[in-house]
Formats: structure tokens, C-alpha cells, sequence
């Protein structure tokens, strides 16, 4: 294979994204889009600042469009597939891909339960694909440089992490411009399901998953929706230290601060900026060598230099096409989105069900939460529920 052809699952805001890069990218082209909605096939709403030369290149006649996903996968004009639909459907898009042999892309989150997202491990390791999850933050070079840091020993044992991540601001008007969103029917979570899986992935990514953890988990606190808006967790990591982990989509303006002390100092990354203040010996030794009783020895203050490089969702999908071509290994293996969607799992069942719990969490017991969550929905908010099979049945009538 000397170039992969690709097909888009959804053509929603997210797609036309990965629609407008795709020109750019090497040894690969668009072949076929799909959307249940015919209206989004024939006229592809794309932004007015977008490259309209491009896009009347790339929406040419060669370009197929399906309404049925299948039928796109059967078609033999793709490879590989980018699935950017509602995520309550991104288990059964990329099984049936890795079924046919094709190639997976999928946006976050890969599911909405471990059990789905181990369900498509196991279909993956079944098959003999390329499956990458869209964790673009993985490319960027700050994240790079942390993780850096983190495995070269630069940073020594990690003692204790403090994130918090309120930069995920939403309105009302935001919930309320999809019926699928803000609802356990259709959305299966909210903030931890839904804007934060890039930070879960982030978390994991850099410590591991914690060994236990016990979350405070709001339901519609800031918003007139039924899914959690608002949620703060205390972890246990394996080797003992401990993680703080908060987030919202009600607060503006929002933060975006992480903070690991470690054994050689202490390293913050706010505001873009990536400060690390080292110790003059490690902590653990100081705490036991030191004969002074009031420790204030200032500690070396580096601003660390993170090298500008492009990164993005572009950048992800063109690792990919590299992986497919064998040229590089996967930055985002799809199979590690099932740890993000664990650490969800987990802190949803803390908060709501009011204790601590061990990582991961039993996938009958979320499964279980997740239909009680559904019922009372459907029982007492019966304005927030979103028929999935009735939207689909809508537009086969």
C-alpha cells in the first residue's frame, strides 16, 4: 500500500475538521464520507474561513457518500476509517471496521464503559489493523516534554500531583444545541465523559492508573442537565503518592494548572508555561538529613524550554497513516483509550454511589450505575431523555 484511502463516519463539527486537513497530509487521501443525515452528504457545511479551493478539490465527484456506515466499509474504496460520530456509537463503528480488515480512527472517548472499550480491544486484537484513538494532546510538545521528564528520571519519584482543569467552560445554550448532549440516554456522562477524556488520557498516560480513588461528583450543579458538570477526586497512585483531579464546565474564567512534586523537586505547567523548581538534594533526603528544622533552602528555578512543533488532530492522523505504512510506531494506540475510560468509570461510581472504590472498577457494577442513571432519567426527567433509535429511525422513514 503506497497511499491510504480514507473514509469519515459523521459528519458533525469535529469531521469537517479532520475534513479540512486532510489535503495536507501525506500518503493519504479522502475517498468516502458517511452520515445518516443526507442533507450533510449533499451540501458539507464547512466554515467560512475554510480553504474553499481545497474544498471544492477534495468534494469532488470521486468522493463517495454513504448513509449506512456498512455499506461505506463494504465498499472497497477505503482503507482506513476516522469515526466521528457521538461516541454512544463508537464501539460498534470500529468493531465492525476491524471485522473488514480496515483501520481505525476513533475520537474520544473510544466508549462510554470499560466493558465496550475492552470489548473492542479484544475485536482489535482479533484482526491485523492499525486502531489509534484521537488523543492529539499527546502531541503536544509541553505534554511531550512532561512525559520526558517524567521517564528519563529528570523528575525522580512522583510524590504527589495536583490537577486542576476548569478550562472546559460550557453554557447552557452549548447543552441545549444537541438533545443527545448533557444526558445519560444519549451522552452517557458529561464532563468527565465528554471534555475531559483528553486529561484522563493525560493522567494515565504520565502515572498510571491510581490503585483507588473517591470522587465528589455534582449532577447538573451549574446547568439544567442531568450528567455530572462539576467533579473533584482524590487518587492513590501505585507507589503510594497521592493525586488530587478537578474539574467543571462551570467556572470562567477556567484553569488549566498541574503541579508534581517529586523526588527532585517540583514541576508546575500553567498557562503554557512549564516551570520546574529543583531541590538542591532529593526531598526524601533532606526530610531525613537535614539538621535544620525549618528547611527553606530556595531551590533552583528552571524555566524549562519546550520545543515549538506542530501538533493537533492533523498531526495524530498523519502518525497513523505512518503506523499503516509501517514507517512509525502509534503515539495514540486505540488500545489504551480503555484507561481513560476506566479512571471515568471510576471516579462516576465514587461520587455517586458516595465512597471510595478500587481501579479498575467492576464493569457489571458501572454497567448496573449507568441503567439506574438511565431509568431515573427516563422516570423523572423524561425532557432529557434522547432516543438514539428513534433520531436513527427518523431519517429511514
Amino acid at each position: 500500500m503506497k497511499k491510504v484511502r480514507f473514509g469519515i463516519v459523521g459528519m458533525g463539527n469535529i469531521a469537517i475538521h479532520h475534513f479540512g486537513y486532510f489535503p495536507e497530509l501525506e500518503n493519504a487521501e479522502l475517498t468516502a464520507i458517511c452520515d445518516i443525515d443526507p442533507a450533510k452528504l449533499q451540501e458539507v457545511k464547512v466554515p467560512e474561513d475554510f480553504d474553499q479551493v481545497t474544498a471544492a478539490r477534495v468534494l469532488d465527484d470521486k468522493l463517495a457518500r454513504y448513509t449506512d456506515y456498512r455499506a461505506m466499509l463494504d465498499s472497497g474504496k477505503v482503507d482506513a476509517v476516522i469515526i466521528a460520530v457521538p461516541h454512544y456509537f463508537h464501539p460498534e463503528m470500529a468493531i465492525e471496521a476491524f471485522r473488514r480488515g480496515i483501520h481505525v480512527i476513533c475520537e474520544k472517548p473510544v466508549a462510554i464503559t470499560s466493558r465496550q472499550a475492552r470489548e473492542m480491544n479484544d475485536a482489535h486484537a482479533e484482526s491485523n489493523v492499525v486502531y489509534a484513538a484521537m488523543f492529539q494532546m499527546r502531541t503536544n510538545p509541553v505534554y511531550v516534554k512532561i512525559k520526558q521528564m517524567l521517564d528519563d528520571g529528570t523528575l525522580g519519584e512522583v510524590r504527589r500531583v495536583s490537577w486542576i482543569i476548569t478550562e472546559w467552560f460550557r453554557t447552557q445554550a452549548y447543552y441545549d444545541s444537541g438533545g443527545w448532549r448533557g444526558n445519560w440516554t444519549g451522552e452517557g456522562g458529561g464532563v468527565l465523559m465528554n471534555q475531559c477524556p483528553h486529561n484522563l488520557d493525560l493522567f494515565q498516560w504520565f502515572f498510571g492508573l491510581p490503585k483507588r480513588l473517591y470522587a465528589m461528583v455534582h449532577l447538573g450543579k451549574w446547568h439544567d442537565i442531568t450528567v455530572e458538570d462539576d467533579v473533584s477526586v482524590l487518587m492513590e497512585l501505585a507507589n503510594g503518592a497521592t493525586a488530587s483531579f478537578i474539574t467543571s464546565t462551570g467556572d470562567t474564567p477556567g484553569t488549566n494548572r498541574l503541579e508534581i512534586a517529586a523526588e527532585h523537586g517540583k514541576l508546575v505547567l500553567e498557562n503554557g508555561r512549564l516551570t520546574f523548581f529543583k531541590t538542591q538534594d532529593s526531598v526524601q533526603r533532606i526530610i531525613k538529613e537535614s539538621e535544620v528544622g525549618f528547611y527553606s533552602a530556595s531551590p533552583e528555578v528552571i524555566e524549562v524550554q519546550v520545543e515549538a512543533k506542530p501538533h493537533g488532530h492533523k498531526w495524530l492522523t498523519q502518525n497513523t497513516i505512518n503506523a499503516i505504512l509501517g514507517k512509525e510506531p502509534l503515539i495514540s494506540p486505540g488500545t489504551e483509550g480503555l484507561k481513560s475510560v476506566q479512571l471515568a468509570n471510576a471516579m462516576l461510581l465514587s461520587g455517586i454511589r458516595g465512597r471510595a472504590v478500587e481501579v479498575p472498577v467492576c464493569e457489571d457494577e458501572f454497567d448496573q450505575l449507568l441503567e439506574e442513571l438511565r431509568e431515573d432519567e427516563r422516570r423523572n426527567a423524561p425532557d432529557k431523555v434522547f432516543d438514539w433509535e428513534a433520531y436513527i429511525n427518523s431519517f429511514r422513514s
